[in-house]
């Protein structure tokens, strides 16, 4: 037994057409028949049940049929597993997101991406937030990663990562470390944040407007790196991504959870119907935490 054997098999089966499978297989329909007697002498059980001209599967042959499809997929899963190996040197990847995603969410999947595709080009534009929406017209890139949905129909976008909002403080603030902060405490304190139109502040507000909870700034960047230097340098808090915090930063900033959680979902956005190099596909199944090749 084979997989070119299983798949003439399978080819019958889907076909329900001797001629038809003896044609897409490039042999002849007395050599489909003498592959399943063969088969069928081989197991000892009757694989089909043939009704005049037509045919059907046993009980015992629907389950060979079925752990065949399951070893047809996984072989050719394999194959191109192995191709996409030995093209790792040559294919690199274009992607487009926002600082905060490349920098704090990003680095843990493309250690894992390079483990495999080590000489990989791993080519990384960051978009401003005013460039948003327009994004998701990039010609250049393979693959984008946003924390807002794409709304076009030619592109397939799926939510891969979740992260959360926090309270971030200069741990000048409080002796006291609070456990957690609820969106009501919050309201009467100035804080640092983003400008209006920001696409993380957009997913807070929008949050918050249902709970009508309104904040105060007395600053707004439309960058995460200079809301945290302004949160030292004024003593002052700000309601950012929980993992935006490096090491070295926890020394001097707190990260402290909302009593009322509020996700940010980032989104895997590519074109429909478009060629998607080895290299892209498998940082993309890296990325949803299906990869075969980082294992």
């Amino acid at each position: 037994m084979n997989i070119r054997t299983l798949k003439i098999f399978s080819d019958l089966v889907d076909n329900a057409n001797f001629s038809r499978t003896a044609r897409q297989n490039n042999i002849s329909q007395s050599a489909i028949s003498q592959k399943v007697k063969t088969l069928e002498a081989r197991l000892k059980i009757n694989l089909l049940e043939k009704k005049q001209k037509a045919f059907s599967l046993t009980e015992e042959g629907l389950i060979f049929y079925k752990h065949a499809k399951l070893i047809l997929s996984q072989y050719n899963d394999m194959i191109e597993n192995l191709k996409c190996y030995d093209a790792k040197i040559s294919e690199g990847v274009n992607l487009l997101t926002s600082h905060w995603i490349g920098i704090h969410i990003l680095p843990h999947y493309i250690r894992e991406y390079l483990k495999v595709f080590k000489n990989s080009n791993l080519n990384i534009h960051y978009v401003d937030y005013t460039r948003i929406q327009m994004a998701n017209l990039d010609l250049r890139s393979d693959l984008i990663i946003l924390e807002l949905p794409s709304n076009g129909d030619e592109f397939v976008c799926e939510p891969f990562a979740e992260d959360r909002f926090s309270v971030i403080y200069s741990e000048c603030i409080h002796h006291r470390k609070p456990k957690s902060f609820a969106l009501h405490d919050l309201a009467s304190i100035p804080l640092v944040g983003f400008v209006k139109n920001h696409p993380l502040r957009s997913i807070l507000e929008r949050s918050t407007g249902k709970k009508k909870v309104h904040f105060r700034y007395f600053m707004e960047f439309n960058q995460i790196e200079p809301i945290k230097q302004a949160i030292e340098v004024h003593n002052a808090m700000a309601i950012l991504p929980s993992s935006i915090l490096t090491f070295h930063e926890s020394r001097t900033l707190q990260a402290v959870p909302l009593t009322d959680m509020i996700p940010i979902t980032l989104y895997l956005i590519y074109r429909k119907n478009c060629q998607i190099s080895c290299a892209t596909r498998h940082f993309i199944e890296i990325l949803k935490g299906k990869s075969l090749l980082s294992e």
